[in-house]
């Protein structure tokens, strides 16, 4: 079994499938014969694609309207351009008569062992991060369900289900910005009562979790692959709900682009989505570290370029239209909108247990098989093994769950774990990486790099920089609010 080299919180869990795929099949793909483009176009947009559609709605509030037009174009262009440069690096391997390389392999041939190393340790920082996501995702889910479940049996009958929840904490922080005076549902503002103590968010759930840490150390992990095409639905299932619930609220009555003081005011452009939205487009538009798996199997590998590129447009699309549907329909306050915006749904609302028990599902199966390519591409270049006995993996495992729950229980806060990890590892596999080894190869094979090239790829490397450092310089005002409460 081959070095792996999958991550990404947005497309992560469909990676696995691609993996499964790939692993041990060469032989049965030779008689069967290459992928169409249009096969390779929809595997690469279902790979990219995840729970991090969840978080879109949530960043595209924190930029504004028309800056997040302007991100969500500018950042396309360049992922597309340097997932480009990985598959034309890769593509120069092969002309060699070697089969097409992953770009992990091809920052060795050109950089050494370190470069193999830089790669490695920014999959494994993007993986980590998915996985820490993933954890909390899994507590929020599990306690969303069980909430939904008890208040629906416990509602009275007749009782009306609420369109949409504004958090109290946030409504307080509007109104206090504003200069209002505080609503009712304002000076309700604390912290969410559960039906009992042994079902609270930051408390018990992430305990109830930890189970997931067994699963983790299962050595084979094939029964867990089995589910991959429960990846597919659950995107199709976001789909679903982002449109039905933006049919039911509109979006004409629901917008104002002119009374900054109005609850459906929408922003052209907020300081915070300078930052918020970059970070989140670097983890969801990444797909460096398995772009060159997914095109290997390519019938006209001539055409890889321009399916990367249709592959692309279609994720700017998706991306797009769930994040409008929901930002501009919302018919509360557009900055209440959460970060999981399912939490902005009633829980007595019949699609919220079922999307929270179906994705708490998807989720509790990705995860160890997350931590398999922790295991694997790691223990595998270090260690010759995949499998190194149960001391190294339990330790790893514990690690990586460790951290999950961590989070879980003192920083539950998806959108910025997502940033964080998203723009540090984008900084190094998407930004750095590309770059540099292209103008190696342009020095090994033209002499010289020219300066256009510098210029450019110079450019790119620190908008990587900038993005990254940004997340720590721009303070969201609600979290600023929240904070000293």
């Amino acid at each position: 079994m081959g070095r792996i080299e999958k991550s990404n919180s947005g497309s992560t869990e469909s990676e696995t499938t691609e993996f499964f795929r790939q692993s041990g099949s060469e032989e049965k793909n030779e008689k069967k014969g290459k992928n169409s483009s249009l096969t390779t176009i929809l595997s690469i947009w279902n790979c990219i694609m995840g729970s991090g559609l969840l978080t879109m709605p949530w960043a595209f509030e924190k930029a504004g309207f028309a800056q997040t037009m302007v991100i969500m174009v500018l950042c396309g262009l360049m992922c597309y351009y340097t997932a480009y440069l990985c598959i034309k690096l890769a593509d120069y391997q092969r002309k060699k008569g070697e089969p097409l390389p992953e770009f992990q392999t091809v920052c060795k041939i050109y950089l050494g062992p370190w470069g193999e190393y830089i790669a490695l340790f920014a999959a494994d920082i993007i993986v980590i991060g998915a996985l820490t996501v993933y954890y909390v995702l899994m507590a929020k889910f599990l306690y969303g369900a069980g909430m939904s479940i008890y208040e629906l049996s416990t509602m009275p009958e007749g009782s009306e289900i609420a369109t949409y929840v504004d958090p109290p904490k946030c409504i307080a922080f509007n109104e206090d910005r504003l200069g209002l005076p505080f609503s009712p549902d304002a000076q309700e503002a604390g912290e969410e009562e559960s039906f009992s103590n042994a079902w609270q968010k930051n408390a018990t759930i992430p305990l109830y979790i930890l189970v997931v840490f067994f699963l983790t150390n299962i050595k084979n992990v094939t029964f867990f692959a089995k589910f991959s095409a429960f990846g597919t639905f659950t995107v199709f299932l976001i789909f679903f709900v982002t449109i039905y619930k933006g049919a039911q609220w509109g979006i004409n009555e629901n917008v104002d682009f002119v009374n900054a003081t109005s609850m459906h005011y929408v922003s052209q452009f907020k300081a915070t989505g300078t930052a918020a939205l970059p970070g989140v487009l670097s983890m969801a538009y990444f797909v460096h570290s398995a772009v060159c798996t997914l095109l290997k199997d390519n019938k006209n590998q001539e055409n890889n370029a321009r399916d990367l590129g249709v592959a692309y447009i279609l994720v700017f699309i998706t991306y797009t239209a769930l994040g409008l549907i929901f930002y501009l329909s919302y018919p509360g306050w557009k900055g209440c909108i959460g970060d999981m915006f399912i939490e902005n749904f009633d829980k007595r609302e019949w699609i919220v247990p079922v999307m929270d028990i179906l994705m708490f599902i998807r989720i509790l199966t990705v995860y160890p098989l997350l931590t398999y390519f922790i295991r694997c591409q790691n223990f595998i270049v270090f260690s010759g093994t995949e499998w190194p006995g149960y001391p190294k993996v339990a330790m790893v495992n514990f690690f990586i769950v460790a951290l999950g729950y961590f989070c879980a229980t003192f920083y539950d806060k998806i959108g910025n774990i997502i940033r964080y990890s998203g723009s540090f590892c984008a900084m190094i596999y998407m930004f750095f990486l590309p770059c540099v080894v292209y103008m190696v190869h342009q020095k090994q094979t033209l002499g010289k790099v020219p300066i256009s090239s510098y210029i450019i790829h110079g450019v790119l490397i620190l908008i990587g920089i900038a993005n990254f450092v940004n997340q720590f310089v721009v303070e969201d005002p609600y979290d600023a609010f929240v904070k000293w409460q």
